[in-house]
Parts: structure tokens; sequence; C-alpha cells
């Protein structure tokens, strides 16, 4: 810029010298003048030219200031080696002995090795802005650690259609006896372990009803894992109530592990190398609930039409409904947020419809 404001002051000398050499020359002899003045509007066109070449340097400048911000906000990944685990790691309260050195050698392994799937950390974070809130909400009004949402990541990364080899489904990753257990239908119209909020509910009270047996998270997370009939054998077995120096099965080994390194990456994401501005995250889970009670089976498709949704939108709010339709009996039925009034208004018309065949 400045470099630009000195070539137009050169190019405003230039052309008021001439002036001055016509102004001395006036005093010689007529016949030997030959300068010329050259003509003010050819100065003034010149001295526009200049001013907008300023225009556009500073317009430059402000975009080669945007990009140094840009820059600057951009961090380089050190490599995995730059990390460390912290000194101190609780779960759910409970210290981590990791003065031990097997123990801190199996967290530091899931630490490592979680850290190095990028993919898989940046998809956590974009989904547990949707997901932890209402599971935050309910673990403080059962009075529960709130590090207990950990769980579903390491059950299914906080994806709402995951589906085991071992059949466990849902975000909380119930197989159907337990699922049953818990009060979740499943048959061929409905499999309740998909509603996230009815899997949130039973995965918190099984998770207390655990606790309240072990008297350790994390013997409670072991037995959500491995079940608590194995957890009971090997305690009688191995005459030690103590998770981390209990032999369970490798995956179990692991799992309370995974939970830990889950949460020292996600209380601080920006620790390790990974970042995400506002607009990347997914939405928050918004939804409006309503219980019906149905002599019989209810179309999606007419309840998508009357709120003004389309039919695929409905049923990916609502992946514990198997089939196109609500089935007989009384449900829960998850709806776009602001839509609830229309829908009873269809509802009950629906009804008074039904009822008039």
């Amino acid at each position: 810029m400045k470099r630009l404001k000195m070539t137009g002051f050169i190019l405003l000398i230039s052309f008021l010298i001439p002036g001055c050499a016509m102004d001395r020359a006036s005093k010689m002899p007529s016949e030997r003048i030959v300068i010329e003045r050259e003509p003010l509007e050819k100065v003034e066109a010149l001295m526009d030219q200049v001013k907008g070449l300023e225009k556009s340097m500073a317009n430059l400048d402000l975009k080669i200031n945007r990009l140094e911000d840009r820059l600057r906000s951009i961090q380089t990944r050190p490599p995995l080696s730059h990390y460390r685990l912290p000194g101190e790691v609780t779960l759910c309260g409970e210290r981590i002995p990791l003065e031990d050195r097997n123990i801190w050698e199996n967290l530091d392994r899931e630490f490592i090795v979680t850290l190095d799937n990028h993919a898989q950390i940046l998809l956590w974070m974009k989904r547990a802005r949707r997901y932890f809130p209402p599971i935050e909400k309910r673990l403080q009004e059962m009075n529960l650690p709130d590090d207990l949402k950990y769980v579903a990541i390491a059950e299914s990364s906080l994806r709402p259609h995951a589906v085991s080899s071992s059949g466990a489904a849902g975000i909380w990753q119930f197989i159907p006896s337990t699922g049953e257990k818990y009060g979740m239908r499943r048959n061929r119209a409905i499999d309740e372990r998909f509603d996230f909020i009815n899997a949130t509910e039973a995965a918190l009270t099984y998770l207390k009803t655990l606790y309240e047996e072990f008297g350790s998270w994390p013997l409670a997370m072991a037995s959500y894992n491995a079940g608590e009939n194995r957890v009971r054998r090997e305690i009688a077995l191995q005459k030690t109530r103590n998770y981390f120096y209990l032999d369970l099965p490798m995956e179990t080994e692991r799992y309370v592990y995974k939970i830990a390194a889950a949460k020292i990456i996600l209380s601080d994401p920006g620790k390790y190398g990974f970042y995400l501005e506002d607009q990347a995250f997914y939405d928050p889970f918004q939804m409006e609930r309503v219980l019906i009670e149905l002599k019989q089976s209810l179309p999606l498709t007419e309840v998508a039409g009357a709120i003004g949704f389309y039919y695929k939108e409905v049923k990916e709010m609502n992946p514990h409904l198997a089939e196109e339709t609500i089935p007989g009996g009384t449900h829960f039925l998850n709806l776009p947020k602001g839509t609830s009034e229309r829908f009873w208004s269809f509802f009950h018309h629906w009804k008074r419809e039904l009822e008039g065949k």
C-alpha cells in the first residue's frame, strides 16, 4: 500500500514539473519554448487510476488478512508420539491406578489406537452434539455420574441403527433378552431397542442396578458388556472385586479402557488436535414425543402428510418402527419439533373417521 501511494505521488510530481518548466520558459524568448503542458484532464484520469489501484490493494490486503487468520486457526496436528496420557485419570469418580505399569500400558494402548482413528473421533464429536445433551439431562435427573454417557461411545459410536454380530441393537446395544427385561418390546413391527429415549432410560437403569450390586462403576460397565452372570463367576473364582485385576474376556478387559480413552479425548478434543467449527456439528436431537393408542395400524405416510414432512423424515425419527405403519397398541411416536398440534388435529379426525365406518 505504501509503495502504491509513493507511485501516485511520483506521478503527480511528474506532471507538476513540466508546469514549473513552463513558468521558467515563459521568461525566455517565445521562439525557444518547446515544452507543452499536459492537459489537466489526462492528469485527473491518471490520478483516478491510482485511486482505483489503491482501492484494489486495500481489498487485497483485507483478503490476505482473512487468509492469515484462517491459517492461524488451522492447527497442524503433531505426530501420535507427541501425545501423553494425563497423569491422573478418573472414571465416574473412581481413580484408574496408572502407577501400575500394566494398567498404564492398557490405557495407553487404547488411547493411542483411538487417537489414530481421526475420522471416528470427528464423528464422535459431531454426534455427541446431538445425543449427549438428553443423556446428560437424564443422568443428572437420576443422580448418576456424567461419565456414563461415554458407555454409548464404546457400545455404538452413537450410531442409532447399529447392530452387532451378536444381535445387540441401537445406540446402547441391547441384546433381545436384556432389552425385553428392561421393558423394550420387540416383534415383527416394532423394536424399541432402536428408540433412543426408551433405550437410554433402560441403559441407565441397568447400569444403576449393576452398580448397586457390584459397588464399582468399572465392574458395572464390565457387567454391561459381558453380562452380570459372567462377572459374578469370575469374582467368585478369582477372589477379587477389582476390575483392573480380574481376568475377563479380552473384549471386556479392553472395554473400560476404551470408555476412559473416549472420555480423555472428548473432554478436550482441541488438546489432541481435533477442531470443528460450530456449523460442522450435527444438529441437536430435537423432537416432540407423543403417546398414542391405536385399535388398528396407522400408516406413517398419512402422519407425514398431515404434519407437512416427508415420510423418510418421520421414519428416520422413529427407527423402532420396523414397517410402514404404526401397529395397533400403545406407542410413543417421535415428531419434528413444532408439529404435535398438527398431528393431534389429524389424529383425532382420523379416529373419528375410523369409528364412523
